[in-house]
């Protein structure tokens, strides 16, 4: 039923609840003679009613006072628990004005009686303008309230970089407070290394993203700042906010790659622009559903980029300075280390430990050029940066290098900001390349007027363009060095015995590692070639001994229950020398897991169980920790707690056998607790050398092949723990396994002594 209404007004929708179809019709008539476009649906029954709330939309809902069934007061309670804001008019036969009173403090709109119908055009336009002007003013509220909290916004962050000159700190505390303001997936800033470096760039990541460790290091999405360097190229020449989406970045194959490695399905791009130069970009990534960016949102963004690029002008200003002042005070500290020593080796180290420092580059090298290409010195910024400290190559093989034409040449300076593109296909540049270098620059070295080779700066983590102040600073220090060069070759001829024989010693130490190596591979190879018989002997003997082929007498019995436990001994002694071979020759990896403490001592117990009580031993085990689960090698463990377990039995006449388990600091302690024979002092250093047994004649009560302590405690080092021992003899012992509750590689701390 649709009333017809003028086309240029929108037509009201109306749910009209009235159980008299003639007074439903009286409604519609007076709606429509006051010349009100609209259209309606009627009901009578409370079930209609609430579904039509609960699945439709409305301007307006007019009902009765009384219906069969239910009353205004419920039509009142379902139009509020569908959540839409409309008035109801109440339309009656009679009222009182108590009851009119109760029905408006209800919430209800307005009434109109039946006899007064007249009156509802008119009711019905002052509730529609009244909600309508309520809405008005919320809205206008809330976009005050949207208003003052992002200049509140703005405010904490101009702040916040007012308050600090260190860019990473600004820079993150933007990341922060933008993630929070737009509620964002992911926030992250990245900034240029300096204006002129384009091939390096900062990257800070707010710290509310879930990913945010994974998206640091890029094991999940890759290098954060080589993905950037795709969206960054195209669009820097826009230099305005830009929206990306999966759909608008499909004809750019570089940024769709990049968005999907990221997950992100709506991402804003802000550039930090200051005086026409591009020194970075803020990015905005909604990860879980697409987005909308609204103009106030990109405003917000806009602003704070602007401060941004206004604070990093600044810090970079700021940071010059402080490299001026730290370069003159390396000078400074050069010239007095020139004069404060007569050891030119030391001077030599020092000075290039400084430059290093100075220049904050990852490798620093200091080289000679004669015969060959030798590093003299060398300097590194953390162990994850490869040594070239023992490169040394024949000139011959680096004709190129000594030609004036060539970009290599070694008496002018050499910078390559992209130094993979320049290096020639020569064998001899396989060294370099291995090294991972990315950037050089190098300056020669004369003494005495004759070229002596070259101080050699070098970036492996990210690319960097060296600027000409920095030139000429290093030119500076290779003048100095050039000086500490020719006190050390006086030096060097006075300390030439003492070289030789060092290295003498370097080729002897080196021969030891070779032999250590081939005993290990060795070991390895005959292990495996021993253990493939005995497990065909094992396995005929099980048959034998299972009489599936006939009987067997008693003698023949024993002999074959003989061979078997020979041979098993035999089996356990060569797994023992392979794991031990195998970790020695660093070729052991762990398996790590989680572990539930309770299983692992209840299992390793079990294994043990049979053997303690045909011993008459009692066994048990307690746990003393908070801790439920942890990581480790689940096998190795086991093979760790199994040999204390095992060698706690085997040297225990009478009492019992316990592992208890307690926490102590950030490792566990696994103690394996006897009442057995007990070590003597002077035997306990003997207790983890292999092939080593305290009961050591020929007519040792006790068997074993002397490798399983040695073994357990290298498995134990290896998870970055160890394993220790209190004992007195006849007092029984104690066997401590000591592991790090975190995995070895997560900042585990050195096992408690």
């Amino acid at each position: 039923m649709v009333a017809a209404f003028p086309p240029s007004q929108p037509a009201l929708h109306l749910l009209l609840v009235e159980d008299t179809p003639e007074d439903a019709e009286l409604v519609v008539l007076t709606l429509q003679e006051a010349q009100i476009s609209f259209t309606y649906t009627v009901v009578s029954c409370p079930q209609e009613c609430q579904a039509c709330l609960q699945n439709h939309r409305y301007n307006a809902v007019l009902s009765d006072y009384r219906l069969p069934g239910f009353t205004a007061y419920q039509v009142l309670e379902w139009l509020q628990a569908s959540g839409q804001e409309i008035p109801l008019i109440l339309i009656t036969g009679t009222l009182g004005e108590e009851a009119a009173v109760a029905c408006i403090k209800a919430g209800m709109t307005d009434y109109v009686l039946k006899e007064r119908l007249f009156r509802l055009p008119m009711a019905l336009q002052r509730s529609l303008q009244e909600f309508a002007l309520r809405r008005q003013q919320r809205e206008n509220t809330a976009r005050l309230q949207q208003q003052a909290q992002r200049e509140a916004t703005i405010n904490r962050m101009i702040q916040a970089m007012r308050e600090t000159l260190v860019l990473s700190e600004m820079m993150q505390t933007v990341a922060d407070l933008l993630h929070d303001a737009l509620a964002v997936s992911r926030c992250v800033v990245f900034t240029l290394a300096s204006p002129t470096q384009e091939l390096s760039c900062h990257c800070y990541v707010s710290q509310a993203t879930a990913d945010r460790q994974a998206f640091l290091s890029g094991q999940r999405h890759g290098d954060p700042g080589q993905q950037w360097s795709l969206i960054s190229n195209p669009l820097r020449s826009q230099a305005k906010p830009v929206v990306l989406t999966p759909t608008t970045a499909s004809s750019s194959e570089p940024i769709d790659r990049v968005l999907r490695a990221w997950s992100v399905q709506s991402m804003l791009v802000v550039p930090l622009i200051y005086q026409q130069t591009v020194l970075g970009e803020i990015t905005l990534h909604q990860c879980d559903r697409p987005r909308e960016w609204t103009a106030d949102d990109i405003d917000l963004v806009q602003t704070v980029a602007d401060q941004g690029a206004i604070a990093i002008h600044q810090a970079n200003l700021f940071q010059q300075v402080q490299q001026q002042a730290r370069r003159e005070q390396v000078l400074n500290q050069i010239s007095h280390t020139l004069n404060s020593s007569l050891d030119p080796e030391h001077i030599l180290e020092k000075m290039v430990q400084l430059t290093g420092e100075c220049f904050e580059v990852d490798r620093v090298i200091l080289f000679s050029l004669d015969e060959d290409f030798r590093t003299l010195n060398e300097w590194r910024v953390n162990e994850s940066v490869a040594s070239l400290r023992d490169l040394q190559v024949p000139m011959a093989e680096w004709s190129k290098m000594l030609d004036p034409n060539s970009p290599f040449w070694c008496e002018g300076v050499f910078h390559a900001p992209n130094y993979p593109a320049l290096l020639p296909t020569a064998p001899a540049t396989q060294a370099f390349l291995q090294a991972g270098t990315r950037s050089v620059l190098r300056v020669p070295i004369f003494v005495h007027g004759k070229l002596f080779g070259g101080l050699s700066l070098q970036m492996v983590h990210t690319f960097r363009t060296f600027t000409s102040e920095e030139i000429d600073l290093l030119r500076r220090l290779a003048d100095e060095m050039a000086i500490a060069l020719y006190n050390a070759r006086s030096y060097e001829q006075l300390e030439q015995l003492v070289r030789d024989r060092t290295k003498e010693l370097e080729q002897e130490k080196w021969l030891s590692d070779a032999a250590n190596r081939a005993k290990s591979e060795f070991l390895t190879h005959m292990s495996h070639e021993l253990r493939t018989p005995l497990t065909g002997i094992l396995g005929f003997t099980s048959l034998l001994s299972k009489q599936i082929f006939g009987p067997l007498n008693d003698k023949q019995l024993q002999y074959v229950n003989g061979i078997a436990s020979c041979g098993q001994h035999l089996l356990d002694l060569i797994n023992d020398l392979l794991d031990l071979s195998k970790i020695e020759a660093g070729k052991e990896d762990l398996v790590l897991e989680p572990i539930s403490l309770q299983d692992l001592c209840e299992s390793c117990i079990s294994l043990i169980d049979e053997i303690a009580q045909a011993r008459g031993l009692k066994t048990s085990w307690s746990l003393a920790t908070q801790i439920e689960t942890f990581t480790a090698d689940k096998r190795r463990l086991k093979q760790i707690l199994f040999n204390l377990l095992a060698n706690a039995v085997k040297f225990t006449e009478e009492g019992s056998v316990r592992l208890h388990v307690h926490q102590q600091g950030e490792f566990l302690h696994f103690d394996v607790i006897d009442t057995g024979i007990g070590i003597a002092p002077e035997d306990i250093g003997k207790l983890f050398q292999s092939f080593q047994q305290l009961d050591g004649g020929l007519d040792r009560k006790y068997e074993g092949t002397g490798l399983g302590l040695t073994l357990a405690r290298k498995l134990a080092q290896l998870h970055g723990g160890d394993i220790t021992v209190t004992s007195e003899l006849g007092q029984g012992s104690c066997f401590s396994c000591i592991l790090p509750i975190r995995p070895i590689g997560l900042d585990t701390a050195s096992p408690p002594s």
